[in-house]
Formats: structure tokens, sequence, C-alpha cells
């Protein structure tokens, strides 16, 4: 059975009016295994208040499943005369209402590419959603960890996923998911990563706080997790995703998580952070004395003590040249 989009093309950022997401619509037809695009080579005419262009068609197939999340699957597509492929995440309608949410901040991070998994378009049927991404031949960071990374490597990445966040919190989003999954390798050489999976951000008006507990256990925050018995609210702030950072830095450096359970959450919770200084000391490579104290910095029990974004990239540690792809 075909499922059929609504009609208007995909455009850049650069033309985004007067609907950041309905810009971004792919006139599609999906059968099941072929999805055909109507592409558009122009673009939306503002002063006119209309869509112009020559319509073409594009045949791309349903490939092999990348990955999978609670409420959605990732296959990749590939084009079908060019062999050009992209990643199609695939949304369950009735089990994610929150689902446009995700539309918004992939517009707004779209003018970030070098940053951010590159947002292609969406289309939709009566129960599903598909969004079109870019798609990374090297995978995640996880597929990346069978041994501990360079420090040279790791600052590299640091910095690069700071950058992000830089832009991510200044737009009052918070990622909420921080962890070598939703890192994607553009490149190992030279170093060149991007934030994605925004499924569980959030981007919020006004107030600078969140509530939901979403996060993955290994990577959150006390404050997500209510470990603080003495805390008398479930706000929560941008900080989370500094303490996330902070367990992904440790991980790539050591080869191994800093939490490997809420148990061990807890622990370092009550003993004040020592646990840190303790799995240091037992790793076969002891990480470096700035090393280590940039991650202590990240995960610091109270989150108004830890560093911004901006403030985290600015650290002794990462103050190497060259850090960058460009």
């Amino acid at each position: 059975m075909k499922a059929q989009s609504g009609s208007r093309p995909r455009l850049g950022l650069e033309a985004l009016e007067p609907d950041p997401i309905e810009s971004y619509r792919l006139n599609s037809e999906y059968d099941g295994s072929h999805i055909r695009y109507a592409e558009y080579p122009l673009g939306w005419e503002s002063e006119k208040g209309s869509w112009i262009g020559w319509g073409y068609r594009e045949q791309w197939i349903e490939g092999e499943v990348l990955g999978r999340g609670g409420n959605s699957v990732v296959r990749k597509h590939q084009h079908e005369k060019t062999g050009r492929v992209r990643a199609v995440k695939t949304i369950e309608k009735s089990r994610n209402p929150s689902h446009a949410r995700e539309f918004n901040i992939m517009a707004i991070l779209n003018q970030h590419r070098s940053r951010f998994v590159e947002f292609l378009g969406w289309f939709e049927n009566r129960d599903r959603l598909f969004i079109a991404m870019e798609h990374f031949e090297q995978g995640d960071l996880r597929k990346h960890l069978d041994k501990p990374l360079g420090q040279v490597v790791v600052q590299i990445i640091t910095k690069q996923v700071l950058n992000g966040l830089q832009v991510m919190h200044a737009n009052n989003i918070a990622h909420r998911d921080i962890k070598p999954d939703n890192i994607f390798v553009v490149s190992m050489s030279p170093v060149w990563v991007k934030l994605g999976d925004f499924g569980i951000s959030k981007r919020i008006q006004g107030d600078t706080t969140y509530r939901s507990r979403v996060f993955t256990d290994y990577y959150a925050a006390p404050e997500v997790l209510g470990i603080d018995p003495n805390s008398e609210t479930s706000i929560y702030t941008n900080a989370v995703d500094m303490w996330s950072l902070g367990c992904v830095v440790y991980e790539l450096l050591a080869g191994e998580r800093l939490f490997s359970s809420l148990g061990q959450i807890m622990a370092f919770f009550y003993n004040k952070g020592k646990f840190l200084e303790q799995k240091s000391r037992e790793l076969a490579a002891p990480l470096s004395d700035a090393a280590e104290s940039f991650i202590q910095g990240l995960v610091l029990l109270d989150p108004d003590n830890r560093p911004s974004a901006m403030d985290a990239a600015s650290d002794a540690w990462l103050q190497r040249p060259n850090y960058d792809h460009v």
C-alpha cells in the first residue's frame, strides 16, 4: 500500500519560510521497500509566498537496519541509480507523540552541519513518520571502542562535542542523551565527529529547567536519577549534558564505563566524589592529571558547579592546536 506525503518540497535552511518543518517535507510515495521522492532544485519564493521549481523523481531502496531505539528503527536507504546512501529513521506516531519537537530541533541545528547530523527531510503515512538523515559509514563512537582511544584523539572529539553543545545550549536545547552511541564518526583520520539522535532532546522557552527522566542510566547525572534525598525538586538544567560528557570522555580514554550500574553512581554520590580517583588508579594506563581534573570538573555532584560548554572548551586540557577538522 502506498503512503503519500504532502506536496511541499525539501529546501535548505537558507530558504526556511514560513515554516521550517514544512519546508523539509519530502513529496514522497512509499510502498514498503522503495521510496520515491519528488525533488525540487529551486526554492521558496518569499515575495510571492509560493514554491517554485521543476520537480523530478528519485527512487531509494530500503536496506539494512542500522539501529533501533525504544520507539524507532533506523534503516539504510540507497539511491537506485547513483548508489548514494542516507539513513531513514522510522517513528511510530502512536508511541511518540512529541515527534514534532525532534523535527524542530533538527531544523534549527541544520544551520551547523559540521557539528550535527544533517537533516535531509521527512515524510509520513498514517501510522509512521520517516526522517531522512546523513549516513555514516564509520558508524558511531561505540563501534570504535574496542580499545581505549589515544588522548589526542579524545581531546579532539571532546572539543568538537563541546562546540556542538555550545550551539545547543545557546538555543536553549538540552541534548539529554550524550553517549558514544549518539556521537557519529565522519572520519577518524582526521578526526571529525557529529552529535546526533535528538529524539529526547528538548527546547525550552524562557525557563531553563527540565523535569522528565529520559537518560541512559550509565551516563545520567544524579539529579536526573533522583539520587539526592535532600533534593526538594526534580528540576534539572543543561548541566546534565556536561555530566554525561564527563562519563563519555572517561570511557573513551579508559576503554570502560565510568559507571557500569546505578549502584556505582550512588556510591560515587555518597562518597562525595572519590570514585573517579579510585577508578583512574586501577587502570592499566592511568589518566593524566589534566584529563582527570577535566573529567572531575564535569561530574561534580552539584550541577551548579559544573562548567558550561563554553567554559569546559577553555579548559587547560583542551588547549592544543589543530583540534577542528576545518
